[in-house]
């Protein structure tokens, strides 16, 4: 009986030494890595309003000019903005006075929405130009045939309006002629000209000009200065 329980006791050692010593486990369990710092108030959804995709071109190097200098570094201007391409024009002749070349640019620029008062689409010009017609009889003078906007051909503008109010009290004066006319709000958008100076300012001066002559010229239109930008690639204005 002893021996028995010795050899039971042995085999017992055994098996745990081989436990010990030989075998392996069977999973490859990796160590935990640590997260990134996440900031939430950094944090943008790209459908949140004012999220913006912009596709961006890759990387590349900026040629230098001839002397030396890149012209993304370089010290270039714009001249504005204009109101009106005339009174652009006649900035860009005093430019060409004083021998300094320029490429005109055209910007649009959103004051916010205005409000235009309207009737819906007629069949055709004529039956377009047959209710003109009964418009001026009843007083109403202002209003013209709308032609080239995609959905409102033919339909009749009775007025834009910068203030909502005074659109909705041109609609209750139709209404009193029984003219039952709508108002819809449509982007209040105008160009602004810049004439980008080709050549770049060196020593306070762009060209031969002082870059304070700038300042002190009268361009026409109010608010005129220079803003840094690009240098432009000279061409007549036309």
């Amino acid at each position: 009986m002893k021996l028995l329980f010795g050899v039971l006791v042995l085999a017992n050692v055994g098996l745990f030494m081989w436990g010990l010593w030989y075998h392996q486990s069977l999973v490859n369990i990796d160590p935990v890595k640590p997260q990134p710092t996440v900031a939430p108030d950094k944090m943008k959804l790209l459908s949140e309003p004012g999220a913006r995709l912009v596709l961006r071109s890759p990387t590349t190097a900026t040629a230098p000019n001839a002397s030396g200098e890149s012209t993304a570094n370089a010290n270039c201007f714009q001249l504005g903005s204009f109101p009106t391409l005339e009174k652009a024009r006649t900035a860009a002749g005093k430019l060409d006075m004083w021998g300094l070349g320029y490429a005109r640019v055209a910007e649009f620029e959103t004051l916010g929405p205005s409000y235009r008062v309207y009737l819906p689409p007629y069949p055709s010009p004529d039956a377009a130009e047959r209710k003109r017609r009964e418009l001026t009889k009843l007083g109403f003078t202002d209003h013209a045939v709308i032609q080239q906007e995609e959905g409102m051909e033919n339909a009749i503008s009775l007025g834009i309006f910068s203030v909502e109010q005074n659109a909705i009290t041109r609609a209750k004066q139709l209404a009193r002629q029984s003219i039952d006319a709508s108002i819809q709000p449509i982007p209040n958008v105008h160009p602004v000209y810049w004439l980008t100076l080709t050549a770049p300012a060196v020593d306070g001066q762009i060209g031969s000009i002082p870059m304070e002559r700038f300042a002190e010229e009268d361009w026409g239109a109010p608010n005129v200065s220079l803003r840094p930008g690009q240098c432009g690639v000279s061409r007549a204005a036309q």
